[in-house]
């Protein structure tokens, strides 16, 4: 069965890309599979425990996700003053002055979220979806709106994110039978090989790229509309 989950953006929205840069960091339109699960899983340890976190996070690993953005996107494209840390030898101060580029997004309508799960963890689920207020980078509040639903099938405006993916030089994953139009946006999710302690901060493991951190093209089906210096506008198709 699929549970749904609906939010609302209540703040402009702000995920970099892994593939991008600090200095030149393009957001995402939408939060990653990784960013997600990382919720409900930081939702799980705050309310419930450590040990309840650890033992949630198999079944939050194993969970099918499927999202439906919103009808429009306005991204901001703007410069702004950062400090950075200097790499002069002989420097009178730790962090230099300098600027970066920055993008933060307006999400215009209503977004939801789709899990597959099994009828076992389903009030887990929607108690941990109802805790969570931010997804990806601090600030960029989402409101859940009540009550999350519970469909046999999946509608079709959602789109998977279960998308083919290299780890260990190997292609995992299945190709669509067919590709929507859209735009592709590379999104971060949570590899076969990661564990709890790789992604607990307090732990001396660390997570590898294309190993227990994956890189999935996800098309999202948003056209461009208009633009210019300082915004660009998108509609979904």
């Amino acid at each position: 069965m699929w549970l749904i989950a609906e939010y609302n953006p209540v703040t402009l929205f702000s995920f970099r890309s892994g593939i991008a840069t600090s200095s030149g960091a393009k957001t995402l339109f939408f939060p990653t599979p990784f960013a997600i699960r990382t919720a409900l899983l930081d939702a799980a340890i705050r309310t419930k425990g450590l040990e309840a976190g650890k033992t949630m996070f198999e079944w939050i690993k194993g969970l099918s996700i499927a999202v439906s953005p919103p009808e429009r996107i306005v991204v901001t494209n703007l410069f702004a003053k950062i400090l950075k840390p200097t790499r002069k030898k002989e420097a009178k101060e730790s962090m230099d002055r300098t600027i970066a580029f920055r993008e933060y997004a307006h999400l215009k309508g209503t977004v939801y979220i789709a899990f597959k799960i099994s009828e076992v963890h389903t009030e887990e689920l929607h108690f941990l979806l109802t805790q969570i207020n931010y997804f990806g980078k601090r600030g960029s509040f989402f409101q859940f709106v009540p009550p999350t639903k519970i469909l046999e099938e999946l509608p079709e405006d959602f789109i998977s994110t279960d998308a083919p993916y290299i780890q260990d030089g190997q292609i995992k994953g299945v190709y669509p039978n067919e590709f929507k139009i859209g735009l592709i946006q590379v999104m971060d999710d949570w590899g076969n090989s990661l564990t709890f302690d790789k992604v607990n901060v307090y732990s001396s493991e660390i997570i590898k790229e294309n190993k227990d951190r994956v890189r999935k093209n996800i098309i999202l089906p948003y056209k461009l509309v208009r633009s210019s210096k300082s915004f660009t506008y998108y509609e979904r198709i």
